[in-house]
């Protein structure tokens, strides 16, 4: 065998090694959300789903509670999403222009906030002078803007031949309609990555919905989900029988809960890996 054929030997070793880190954990939740409850606590829990049972999702979709948390973080992450790319892809576009007054500041500006923060109380002190406390705009205005993907969008918009806008402008196109027009959709590739990655952020955000939301109509999937573990946690640390109700343990609930939260995310991602896949290679060395 060749070296090259050993170092793809040894490449796609890995890579499936890898693969299977990632998938067997998530793989068990789901069949541990599927299986009788009794079978799992006596070890009998393999490869499928022992005893196959609905009652955890069943008993998950009539819970108030989380369809209400389902339904705030698919808004979150709607709403999240189309506001860092609109004000992500505008800021870019301004950046990508040579003759942009003070561009330099503004790149200096924008890169000193990959480095430094101001932490968590700064943050939230200006989070809460700005009334924005309590509201589901406090999740998405303080992230709004990516420091990492406005240099990739502006990287890209800069590569954009200059005779199409100049094209455009001939025929009385203004700069919103070039971007919207021109820019964009030829920017498809990298602006499906950077919303994979956004949305992917806002659907798993734990850490800001704790800190700047108090009211029950605002609780996301993941506070939802802590809650749960904390409140089985509580339930099986003192032995009340209740845990168990209609075929469904505690586990098992976890389980389902976990995996109907992970499935929406999974379900996007083939619509959108054709341009994913052109994204990640935008910093690629062409041959």
């Amino acid at each position: 065998m060749k070296t090259g054929g050993v170092y793809n030997v040894l490449i796609y070793s890995v890579l499936i090694l890898f693969g299977l880190v990632t998938f067997i954990p998530f793989y068990y939740v789901l069949v541990a959300s599927l299986s009788n409850p009794d079978l799992i606590a006596e070890g009998e829990l393999m490869l499928l789903p022992r005893g196959f049972t609905l009652e955890a999702y069943k008993t998950l979709l009539f819970n108030d509670k989380f369809l209400s948390a389902f339904y705030m973080t698919v808004t979150r992450t709607t709403l999240g999403t189309l506001v860092n790319l609109i004000l992500q892809c505008s800021f870019a576009y301004s950046l990508s222009k040579r003759y942009l007054p003070a561009r330099k500041f503004f790149m200096l500006f924008i890169i000193i906030t990959m480095m430094f923060n101001g932490g968590i109380i700064p943050t939230y002190l200006i989070v809460k002078a700005t009334g924005l406390i309590d509201t589901i705009w406090a999740l998405i205005i303080p992230g709004a803007i990516s420091t990492w993907n406005i240099i990739l969008l502006r990287s890209f918009f800069e590569n954009v031949p200059e005779s199409l806008e100049e094209s455009a402008r001939i025929d009385g196109a203004n700069d919103i309609y070039i971007l919207i027009k021109i820019i964009l959709p030829l920017s498809m590739p990298v602006i499906a990555t950077i919303a994979l990655f956004s949305a992917v952020g806002h659907w798993n955000s734990f850490l800001d919905a704790v800190i700047y939301t108090n009211s029950p109509k605002l609780q996301v999937l993941q506070i939802f989900l802590r809650n749960m573990v904390v409140q089985m946690q509580n339930i099986v640390a003192s032995g009340d029988a209740t845990a168990m109700t209609k075929g469904v343990s505690s586990l098992t609930l976890r389980s389902s809960a976990i995996f109907a939260s992970s499935l929406p995310i999974i379900i996007v991602y083939p619509f959108i890996q054709k341009h994913f896949m052109k994204g990640v290679m935008l910093g690629a060395v062409k041959g």
